[in-house]
This record gives C-alpha cells, sequence and structure tokens, in this order.
C-alpha cells in the first residue's frame, strides 16, 4: 500500500516537474522570441535613424552669410532660417522657459518619461480628446531629426529609439542645445536664435521675458499657437509658460505680471532675400549663383557659410542712388503713362489697407500689435524713406493740388510736383523744368492708384515705375575686385542683372579697341584719315555698305587722335579696313571680351553683342598699364566656426570669377612661327583664333602676342598709357564732356546705337573704372536725341563723385621707359620697329591686312635709316 502511494506520489511529481521544464522552456522560448523580436524591431527602425554620438556629429542646415569688404552683413542664403548658438550663448532663462513648459522631469528621465506619458493618458481620457501630450524634450528632438510628424506607430517607435540613444551619448546640456537649435517655431524660425530675430528682430540675449514666454510656447503647434496667424491662441500659451515659471520658481509673481501686461510688436518674416540690402541685390545675387555654380545648393544652403566680397558699401550706395535717379529722370523727360489702375469708391478702404501691408513688408516685414485682442490688429505704421515711392490713391483736389491716401494717411502733391507728367512719347522728351500739365485733373481723377516719390521736404510728388532700365559695374583696374553693381532699376521687379547677363549693342563705346589695335599697327596720333563718304562691298556684287557719322557731317581730313575724340565713324571704320577685321578680332579678345564677334566692317561701329562686365574690365585694362586682371567678387569662404575653406589670393589669382580663356589646340596655328611670342598670351590668343576661324600673319601674331608684351600683360604698358590720353581726350574735349565735371583726371568713352536704343559711357580714374548702360530690355529707341554723352554719361558722373571723394589728388602715370618724344609722334607699343601706315588711307584704299607689315619693313630696310 505504501510503495503505491510513493509510486503515485513520485509519478506525480515527475509529471510536475515535466511541466515545469515545459513552462520553463516556454517562457524562456517566449523571452528568447521577445528579445529577437524586439532586437528586430529595433534594427529595422533604427537602420536609417542618424548617428548622433556626441554634438560635434549635428549639422543642422544653418544660414550662410555674405559680407560686404568692410564686414557688414550684406545678404544671406538659407531654406531652413537657423542660427546655431552653442549652449553659453543661450540665455538662462529661455532655458528655464522651455523646460518648465515642455517637460519639467527632463533632468530626470532617460528620454522617455513614463510619468508624463501617464498623466497625459489620464488626461485625455478624462477631456474625452487629446488636450495634453507625454513627448519629452528629448522625443521632440528626434520628431525634427526623422523629419516627420506623422502620427504612426513606426515614427513614435523611431522617436523611442533615437531619444534613447540621444540621452546614451549626449549630455543634457547637448541635448538641450541641439533642441533649441533645431525646433521649428513658426515664422520661418528653426530654432531660438531665428526666432528672436524674425518676431521681434532682436538677438535671443535682448529678448523680454514676455517674448522668451511667447516663443517658448510655440514648439508643441507652431502653427496653431502662431502669435501672426493665431494670437488668441498664442496668447494663452504664453500666460501658460509665464504660469509654469511662477510654479518652477523661476520668476516672481511681479516678474510674470510685467511680462503678461508687456505691448511690442511682432514681424512677420519673408524669404531669405528679404534679409538683403536691397542695395546690393543684384551684387549678392551674382555671388549665391557663383557659389551655387561651384559647390552647389548643399553647401550654399546648408552649411552656414561665411562669404566675404570685394563690395564697397559707400560705392554701391552711390551707385543705386545714381541709376536710379539718372531713370528716373529720363522716365520724366518720356512722359507720363498713367495711372496704375482706378478704384469704385466702395474699394478704397480695401485696397489702401493691402498697399499698407505691402509697403511694410517691404520695409521689413508686416507689424502685429501685442498683446492682441480679439480681433486680430495689425500696426500700420509707414516710415515714409526719402526718394522711395509709395502706392497712394488720390481721393480729391483742392485747387492745383492733388490729395491722396497712403495707407492711413492723408498727404498731397502739390501741382509743382506733377507738371512734369506730358503725355509719355519716346520721339519727343520734355525738358528738364517743362510745365506741362497746368490742371492735375488733365490727368487724374479720384480713385485713380497712383505711385508717389517721398521728397526731401517732407512732401510728395508724382512718380512712376520706370521701363526704362540701366546698369553700372565698378571695378578696381589693380585687382579685378568689383566695388558696385546695379544691374537694374529694381531688383524686387526684376532679378534680370544686365550688368553681367545683358547682351546689347556697345555702339561707339567699342571703338578705343579699333584705336588700340591701330597704334600697335603703327598708326600715331597724328596719323590723318579723310572722313568722306565711302562705299564697301560687303558680299555679293550688289550687296554695298556706306556707314555715315552720327549728324550726317563730315569733316574732311581728320587726325587719329580727333577720330575718336568726336567719334566719327567714317574715320573709324577705314582704320579697320585697313588694319582687318580679323586682326580686330584677335585683338578684342585678348582684351577679355569673349562674346560673340560679328567679323564684319560694322563690327568696328560697336555692332556685336557684348556685356557691360566685359567691357568694363578691358577698359580697365587701360587703366592698369595694359594688365587683364581678371574679375573678382570674393575674397574668402569660411565655414561656421571660421574655418578657411577657400581664400582668393591676390597675388596667386586661386580663384577667377572670369576665368582665362582654356587652351585649345588650332590646326590653322600649326605652321606658325612661335619665335619671338610672349608664351601665355600666345595660348590664350591661339585658342581665341581657333573658335573664331581666324587668319593672321606671322607678323600680326607678332604684333598681338608678342614678346615685346611684358609678361602678365595683354597689351604694352605704352599702348595702355596711349589709349588713356586718347580717351581723357575724349572727356576734355569730346562726346564725353559732360564727365569733366568730375573734376578730377578721368578717361572714358561714349557709345550711342542705331536708332537711340543703347546708350552707354565706360571710362575711368586711376584707381577706379566703371561702365553705364541705359536702354528698354526690348531692343526699340529710348528717344530721339538720347545719346551716351546726355544719357549714360551723366549717370557715371554721378557714381563717381560719390566713389572718389576720399581718393585725394590723383593722376595717371607713365609707365617706365615710355618715349621721350612727341607723343603725338608715338605708334603702339607692339608696332614693329616704330613702323607706319605707309598707304594713303585718306580714300579709303585696299584691305592690306594681309602685307601691311611686310611692306613697311621692306621701306625701313631698304630706306635711309
Amino acid at each position: 500500500m505504501f510503495r503505491e502511494i510513493l509510486s503515485t506520489v513520485a509519478k506525480a511529481l515527475l509529471e510536475a516537474l515535466r511541466a515545469v521544464r515545459f513552462v520553463v522552456g516556454a517562457l524562456l522560448g517566449a523571452a528568447f522570441l521577445g528579445i529577437a523580436i524586439i532586437a528586430g524591431v529595433y534594427f529595422y527602425f533604427a537602420g536609417d535613424l542618424p548617428e548622433i554620438e556626441k554634438l560635434e556629429d549635428y549639422h543642422p542646415p544653418v544660414i550662410s552669410e555674405v559680407f560686404a569688404a568692410d564686414g557688414v552683413k550684406i545678404g544671406e542664403f538659407w531654406i531652413q532660417c537657423r542660427k546655431f548658438l552653442p549652449y553659453d550663448e543661450i540665455p538662462k532663462q529661455v532655458f528655464n522657459a522651455f523646460i518648465d513648459s515642455e517637460d519639467s522631469r527632463f533632468f530626470e528621465h532617460k528620454g522617455i518619461d513614463i510619468k508624463s506619458i501617464a498623466r497625459a493618458f489620464v488626461a485625455n481620457i478624462k477631456a474625452g480628446a487629446i488636450t495634453q501630450g507625454g513627448s519629452t524634450i528629448t522625443q521632440q528632438i528626434t520628431r525634427s531629426l526623422v523629419l516627420s510628424r506623422e502620427k504612426t506607430w513606426k515614427r513614435k517607435i523611431k522617436e523611442a529609439i533615437l531619444a534613447t540613444r540621444l540621452e546614451r551619448y549626449l549630455t543634457k546640456e547637448q541635448i538641450l542645445t541641439l533642441y533649441l537649435n533645431e525646433i521649428y517655431l513658426g515664422n520661418r524660425s528653426y530654432g531660438v536664435a531665428a526666432a528672436a530675430r524674425n518676431y521681434f528682430k532682436k538677438d535671443l540675449n535682448d529678448l523680454s521675458l514676455a517674448q522668451i514666454a511667447l516663443i517658448a510656447g510655440l514648439p508643441t503647434a507652431p502653427t496653431t499657437f502662431s502669435p501672426v496667424n493665431n494670437p488668441i491662441e498664442a496668447r494663452k500659451r504664453q500666460e501658460h509658460v509665464l504660469g509654469r515659471m511662477l510654479d518652477e520658481g523661476h520668476i516672481t509673481e511681479a516678474q510674470s505680471i510685467a511680462a503678461r501686461d508687456e505691448s511690442f510688436d511682432i514681424f512677420v518674416a519673408g524669404t531669405d532675400k528679404d534679409f538683403n540690402d536691397p542695395k546690393a541685390a543684384y551684387f549678392t545675387e551674382y555671388v549665391r549663383k557663383l557659389v551655387k555654380e561651384l559647390y552647389g545648393d548643399d553647401f550654399l544652403y546648408h552649411k552656414g557659410i561665411k562669404i566675404y566680397t570685394t563690395l564697397d558699401r559707400k560705392m554701391q550706395n552711390a551707385a543705386y542712388d545714381a541709376v536710379r535717379e539718372g531713370i528716373e529722370h529720363l522716365d520724366r523727360k518720356q512722359g507720363y503713362r498713367g495711372p496704375i489702375e482706378h478704384l469704385s469708391p466702395d474699394q478704397i478702404d480695401k485696397k489702401s489697407f493691402e498697399f499698407a501691408r505691402e509697403i511694410m513688408r517691404r520695409q521689413g516685414g508686416e507689424v502685429v500689435y501685442w498683446p492682441p485682442k480679439r480681433d486680430r490688429v495689425e500696426k500700420i505704421v509707414i516710415e515714409f524713406i526719402e526718394g522711395q515711392n509709395y502706392e497712394a490713391i488720390v481721393t480729391g483736389f483742392n485747387e492745383n493740388d492733388v490729395n491722396i491716401r497712403i495707407g492711413p494717411y492723408q498727404e498731397v502733391i502739390a501741382l509743382e510736383n506733377l507738371k512734369w507728367a506730358k503725355t509719355f512719347s519716346t520721339k519727343w522728351l520734355g525738358s528738364d523744368d517743362g510745365a506741362y500739365i497746368k490742371d492735375p485733373r488733365s490727368i487724374l481723377k479720384v480713385g485713380d492708384v497712383i505711385l508717389a516719390k517721398r521728397l526731401s521736404d517732407g512732401g510728395f510728388a508724382l512718380a512712376q515705375e520706370p521701363k526704362i532700365q540701366s546698369a553700372l559695374l565698378a571695378m578696381e583696374p589693380d585687382t579685378g575686385f568689383f566695388k558696385a553693381m546695379m544691374g537694374g532699376y529694381d531688383f524686387r521687379t526684376s532679378e534680370f542683372n544686365r550688368a553681367t547677363q545683358a547682351l546689347r549693342q556697345p555702339g561707339s563705346s567699342f571703338k578705343p579697341f579699333v584705336y588700340a589695335a591701330a597704334l600697335d599697327k603703327g598708326y600715331t596720333y597724328n596719323t590723318v584719315i579723310l572722313d568722306a563718304p565711302v562705299i564697301y562691298q560687303v558680299g555679293g556684287k550688289e550687296k554695298v555698305w556706306a556707314p555715315k557719322n552720327y549728324g550726317g557731317e563730315y569733316k574732311g581730313p581728320t587726325p587719329f587722335k580727333n577720330a575718336l575724340q568726336f567719334s566719327r565713324n567714317i574715320p573709324t571704320v577705314k582704320i579697320s579696313y585697313d588694319i582687318g577685321i580679323h586682326y580686330i578680332t584677335a585683338f578684342v579678345r585678348k582684351m577679355g571680351i569673349s562674346s560673340p564677334v560679328e567679323k564684319y566692317l560694322s563690327m568696328s561701329l560697336g555692332s556685336s553683342e557684348v556685356y557691360l562686365s566685359e567691357m568694363v574690365s578691358a577698359y580697365a585694362a587701360f587703366a592698369n598699364h595694359g594688365k587683364l586682371v581678371p574679375q573678382k567678387s570674393m575674397f574668402r569662404i569660411t565655414s561656421s566656426i571660421g574655418e578657411v575653406l577657400w581664400e582668393n589670393s591676390i597675388e596667386t589669382k586661386e580663384f577667377l570669377d572670369t576665368p582665362p580663356l582654356k587652351d585649345k589646340p588650332s590646326e590653322d596655328m600649326g605652321a606658325a612661327d612661335k619665335s619671338g611670342l610672349n608664351p601665355m598670351l600666345f595660348r590664350e590668343g591661339n585658342a581665341a583664333m581657333a573658335a573664331d576661324n581666324l587668319i593672321l600673319t606671322d607678323l600680326e601674331l607678332k604684333t598681338l602676342y608678342g614678346e615685346q608684351i611684358p609678361a602678365g600683360n595683354v597689351i604694352t604698358p605704352q599702348t595702355a598709357y596711349l589709349m588713356t590720353n586718347l580717351l581723357r581726350g575724349v572727356v576734355e574735349g569730346g562726346t564725353g564732356t559732360r564727365v569733366k565735371a568730375l573734376g578730377k583726371p578721368v578717361a572714358g568713352k561714349t557709345g550711342t546705337t542705331n536708332d537711340e536704343t543703347d546708350a552707354w559711357f565706360v571710362g575711368y580714374v586711376p584707381k577706379l573704372a566703371a561702365g553705364v548702360w541705359v536702354g528698354f530690355d526690348e531692343v526699340k529707341p529710348i528717344g530721339k536725341g538720347v545719346t551716351g554723352g546726355n544719357t549714360a554719361a551723366p549717370i557715371f558722373l554721378s557714381f563717381m563723385k560719390e566713389a572718389t571723394k576720399d581718393f585725394g589728388d590723383m593722376d595717371f602715370e607713365k609707365p617706365d621707359g615710355f618715349p621721350s618724344a612727341n607723343i603725338a609722334q608715338i605708334a603702339g607699343g607692339s608696332a614693329i620697329f616704330g613702323a607706319r601706315p605707309t598707304q594713303d588711307i585718306t580714300t579709303g584704299g585696299a584691305d592690306r591686312a594681309g602685307q601691311f607689315f611686310e611692306d613697311d619693313l621692306e621701306d625701313l630696310t631698304t630706306g635711309d635709316q
């Protein structure tokens, strides 16, 4: 009996052990399976998460900045507006505001706060809706880093993994630094530094407690709690933040009350271009395109680089004023095109408010009152700036004055300030002081939308947005540094840069290259050309060309010097016919003109289109004793922490905005005698000759690229100085006499095209070269009687007066070794053996380009020496 009991117990124990073994095995299996699943889930979701094991691994997109030569910021580039601040540059009260309102247990949890999640769960159950969140500051960072705010389990898992990873590798201080630089706070602001700038136009250190509390209430829902779009809800969040700071003992009751009562302005941020200096906008855009082309979008918009440029702000401001005033002056002479639009009486209030908002946006952003009332209230404050145009609505007439409304302001335009408004016409231009309007009612009526320009005396004048355009470019001849750039009247309305992107006919401003090329073929100031009608065969037997002088007059025998000084077309064409179009083409190529050149005689009169930028650079070579220096717009580029990424050395020219022509072997030049040539100059010229299919004699090659031209030069110092002296004559007593008012030594040349479609002036003083172009974007007449001398030259003069104020005494220096002979008898420095034209070109003659020097050499070697 006892044995049976023992057997039964043993069997029971054995069964129990088997059951325990099974349960333990099942539990262990389940545990291993759970671990495997967790590991699988972890590795599946963690595979594409960012690796941040130290703060240095964090590389958010930050603002790239552009600086003028004096270190003042003139522009910035960004897609996400963010400026990274290290921990020790963030005020303590900012940390307190965000921690108290977003994650009061931040220093206690390890990335995920179970207590906060449970509290939020209970609160949401009681409310029957989601009223609280349980996300920690660390989790909020991950939400941004995984680039998603979607409410899915996948995102939540990634968020948890990355949060615990961050807590494992980073200190709490580093996590806070990452958080306050990463979070989106609305109003195009990423991070607290950008929010301070965009909302309040302040540095973070300058924010008040009320302003800190306002932005600290934004991370949860930047749009919902936006003080710009939803100020009532934003007010509630601000009060919540102040309450939490009071609860945590970080502020006093008195501070909380004062912050609630504080009023200030809130600004509506624009894009990166809205933060640029408007007077330097064309230059900043030029730099942007250049850096983007070199390094790409990521480098430009995300890396927080600092670009230090060559721009001189004083000169840039002078260029801005000169171009705008010059265009507006010409536009008024063309006449008034009429109101922008007409409004019915019931439209005036609404439209006036819209105009006010647009004006405020241009001035730096819309402004919102704080604290808000129940209805959104915008602060309409317009700071009128002298010389600026404002949208206005005609509201009535008071005798001969016009009553206008600009936003909430009532202003007046006196008859004196609208009398210029004759009917628009380019067939005849008005005079500067013409009184064409006797009664403003003849051109305006109540409800008309017009532009009103703020005057220096506080009044307003009738204005309009010019259709005519202009461009100005200035550079230092010896460094190639761009000092000022205007690509048009207003970058806001047209970003097209006419200084660097517009191909236009230069007219007579092209002639100096013809005359310089002729000097190098032996011409002197005293060479006489007959200024008389001439006809050339230009193709088929029945095709002829008869060039004419501007004004249709002919002067008879004309010295070479006078032909350029008074811009005579017939002598210029005869010189070109004599020295050869292929030779002139090669000459302008080495002067840096890379635009397509039409190899016809009319090219010598400026029929081939060019860029203003290359014209200024070529003229600068005359000022720089024959050295053509590549144009440059930047000194250096550094990283966000100051590491030099690229530097433009003046000596080594490591970077060129306008690189030299690449070496392209030419089969045509294979048999040329290369002895006696300047190797570098010939190599670059050889590529140009191949591209243009030029045929040149060996002697012409030696004239263009000979060893008599110093290394680093494109022409000899002698030729450059002779041209400077010639171009000074244009200013002293020729077509450019308006520029004489500068009161300093200045050289330059006017240019006017057929039908007055383009007007030019390109010139220089010893330390600065500049060019001005004026015309419509569409090729059409500017106006009868318009010339480079009366249209472009005044803009050049206005710019130079301001730009050279601090230059002091200066003059053009003769180069070392310049001949002591009578300057009127000196040829260019490349004229071999001082050769002279021997054929009488006063009647036109034949094209002797192929044997010009052979004849001269024979005369020199067989005649008396």
